[in-house]
């Protein structure tokens, strides 16, 4: 009862604020997203909707904020507003409607949201004050799956906090997959050496946590991580070196049936969970093949009538297993291409970033971040090839960083160059030779 009022209390106040300052409101309802402290209590605050609040809150503050409220001209935020679009006009055809406008209003409010995000966190103050509440956020669960592995040896499964988006345990895998590089990023710009150290920490009991799922696609991701930081070795060598040293120590701490589970993912064909996702992702083709334009809508995979349809006789359906196949089915091969680009094009634009801030000591924190934004991509699209979490919010958090990071990295150069320009014409000024005077030459 104390820990639901101490909640009430701790998001109430926060509401005024929020009005006067709305940046303030994204970083609350960032902090209920990924923690939902109210599902850490009992009581009336476990199923109040706070979230409505801060949001009703916040766009109040938006509207009468006298701060610039313009979108980064980028074409991340074109592309998410196509996609957008795009599945609200899949959502109007869709085969099951009452499902399709329940899911479709979840991903407005994570669309929303995430456009107030790339209007009010223009700022790396704000834009990182973000990053700590996304990690201190989920960082609490992924540290203590963490230690719970350590403690139990791994003879236990490790689950995502109830009644949130990251329940199962391979979605909090994803989690805390793409956590690790936004945990690595504080520590490289964090001076105080006991919080070095704890967010050291933290990154050592989220690779446990990831283990203590038994999530096959997290293992994928860490794989997918690891090759990607050997590429870029030689920038990241620190986060090259922990990833493995954890991979090698976790493979031999866990238990024998862990190991016989990953072994799975080799011989897929006499995995009945393999089998069933397999046929899910036919069911997704098929699907998109009979209608390529717009798919069969939001949770097509759950249609009674359609799994008859196009699942083989016995086989159970089940959800799409793959952000990928879940696309395409949902929202056919438009839906799958607008996808895709959002994600190709925020991986290459964080790659341009780091390229860009090189030669600019000014801007390091920026390339860091560009880069470990780009580890955190790689996690989601390998680890999301085997989970049904295509609208997961952090995924689309990390999308509108990359935009904002990328027009700010922009401005600054722009402001880095006219500085060089004025200190180069003031010293070219300064040494300049001066013409000898005509008169005082004809005078000697």
């Amino acid at each position: 009862m104390l820990r639901s009022l101490l909640v009430f209390i701790l998001i109430f106040a926060a509401l005024p604020v929020a009005v006067a300052k709305p940046h303030v409101g994204v970083l609350v309802w960032s902090w209920i997203s990924y923690m939902n402290p109210h599902r850490l209590t009992y009581g009336m605050a476990y199923n109040f909707n706070f979230l409505d609040y801060v949001a009703a809150v916040t766009f109040v503050g938006l509207l009468f904020t006298r701060e610039r409220k313009t979108l980064p001209n980028h074409p991340i935020v074109y592309l998410l507003i196509a996609y957008f679009v795009w599945v609200t006009i899949t959502s109007l055809f869709a085969v099951y409607q009452e499902l399709a406008w329940a899911k479709w209003i979840k991903f407005f409010k994570i669309i929303l949201f995430t456009f107030i995000t790339m209007m009010l966190m223009q700022s790396r103050g704000r834009m990182e004050a973000l990053i700590w509440v996304i990690v201190l956020s989920l960082g609490f669960f992924t540290s203590k799956g963490g230690l719970f592995t350590i403690l139990t040896g791994g003879a236990h499964r490790v689950w995502g906090p109830p009644g949130t988006a990251y329940t199962d345990n391979n979605e909090f895998a994803l989690a805390t997959v793409m956590l690790i590089p936004l945990l690595r990023y504080l520590q490289t710009q964090t001076e105080n050496k006991l919080l070095r150290w704890t967010l050291f920490g933290m990154i050592f009991l989220s690779m446990f946590a990831i283990f203590g799922t038994q999530s096959r696609g997290g293992l994928v991701a860490i794989a997918a991580m690891l090759i990607f930081l050997i590429y870029k070795a030689r920038k990241l060598m620190f986060g090259m070196f922990a990833l493995g040293l954890a991979v090698i120590i976790g493979y031999f701490v866990m238990p024998e049936s862990w190991r016989e589970r990953m072994a799975t993912i080799q011989n897929y064909e006499q995995d009945a969970s393999a089998r069933g996702r397999l046929d899910m992702w036919k069911f997704a083709i098929d699907v998109a093949n009979d209608s390529p334009i717009v798919g069969g809508g939001f949770d097509v995979f759950y249609h009674e009538g359609y799994r008859a349809a196009y699942l083989p006789e016995g086989v159970e359906g089940r959800a799409a297993h793959s952000i990928y196949f879940e696309v395409l089915g949902e929202h056919g091969y438009v839906g799958l291409i607008l996808f895709f680009l959002i994600g190709i094009t925020a991986f290459f634009t964080c790659g341009a970033i780091v390229d860009r801030c090189k030669i600019h000591d000014e801007l390091r924190w920026a390339r860091e971040l560009a880069a470990m934004l780009q580890v955190s991509i790689v996690g989601y699209a390998s680890a999301g090839a085997f989970l049904t979490i295509a609208t997961f919010d952090l995924y689309y958090h990390l999308v509108a960083i990359t935009a904002i990071l990328r027009v700010m990295v922009d401005k600054q150069l722009k402001a880095l160059e006219v500085r060089n320009q004025t200190e180069t014409g003031a010293e070219s000024r300064r040494f300049r030779p001066q013409r000898p005077n005509p008169a005082a030459i004809r005078k000697s």
